[in-house]
């Protein structure tokens, strides 16, 4: 099994079988409905890519869900976000 297709633009060094690992946690923790966790799983994911608007993508979920879950992370996600580009 390959890395999940979202995956696209990993860095090197990281294998299928680790993406996929990190794809399974994402898709628990929505199930669990669990917030806190899906911020720090997507900011992961933001840290795996090479891809500018994969990053993006995947520390904008980090940002909403750690503002969801009220995670002091929020601001720092933020400050990332601006650096990026993605927000003022």
């Amino acid at each position: 099994m390959g890395a999940p297709k979202h995956f696209d633009g990993v860095r090197r060094g990281f294998s299928s079988k680790h993406l996929a690992a990190l794809d399974e946690r994402v898709l628990a923790a929505h199930r669990a409905g669990d917030l806190a966790a899906l911020a720090g799983l997507y900011a992961a994911a933001a840290d795996l890519v090479d891809d500018p608007d994969a990053a993006g993508f995947f520390l904008t979920q980090a940002y909403i869900f750690a503002l969801d879950s009220g995670d002091p992370a929020a601001a720092a996600l933020h400050r990332r976000l601006v650096s990026l580009g993605r927000d003022a």
